[in-house]
């Protein structure tokens, strides 16, 4: 598994998936993915996405996006497109990688949350292997429409990036 930029082959494909680029706009328009992607690579300083490949194909995409004004980080997501590739242990490194690199590419990023509806155990599960840690619960605040169900959030901080980077079982290492 390896994570990597979109590249404008992959527009086609992900053009199937509403959200997997932007959690604002469903771009599914190959019109609309075809600017965004010829003005940003879909990577700004606010926004963007990645790649999830294995085995040489495109399975899926991990997103970051200005979680709130106020909050000094970012939301992540993930998908990995077909349920087939689920349950495969393809998302966790994916995700660990995302979030790895986008300390390590901002020094002044310090938070990155994720929202997961609480009925979503796998995801959470996920979200516990790879170093976030659970917060609460955020009532009714979940995605699509009707009532919204209940979200968790998870964060992973600098501090904890940092901490995981430096040390091995309690064990300071350079």
């Amino acid at each position: 598994m390896t994570i990597r930029r979109i590249a404008a082959a992959d527009l086609a494909q992900v053009a199937r998936y509403p959200f997997t680029l932007s959690i604002t706009e469903p771009m599914t328009d190959p019109a609309r993915l075809a600017e965004t992607f010829a003005a940003t690579g879909f990577w700004t300083d606010e926004a963007g996405a990645v790649a999830i490949e294995a085995q040489g194909r495109l399975v899926g995409t991990c997103q970051f996006y200005r979680a709130a004004p106020c909050i000094h980080g970012f939301e992540l997501g993930y998908i990995l497109h077909d349920p087939a590739d689920r349950g495969r242990g393809l998302a966790a490194p994916a995700v660990r990688a995302f979030s790895d690199l986008l300390f390590a590419e901002r020094p002044g990023l310090y938070r990155q949350q994720l929202m997961i509806e609480a009925w979503n155990t796998a995801s959470w599960k996920l979200a516990e292997r790879c170093g976030f840690t659970r917060e609460g619960l955020l009532r009714s605040s979940g995605f699509g429409t009707g009532d919204p169900a209940d979200c968790l959030i998870y964060s992973r901080t600098r501090k904890d990036w940092h901490e995981e980077m430096t040390t091995t079982m309690g064990v300071a290492f350079d």
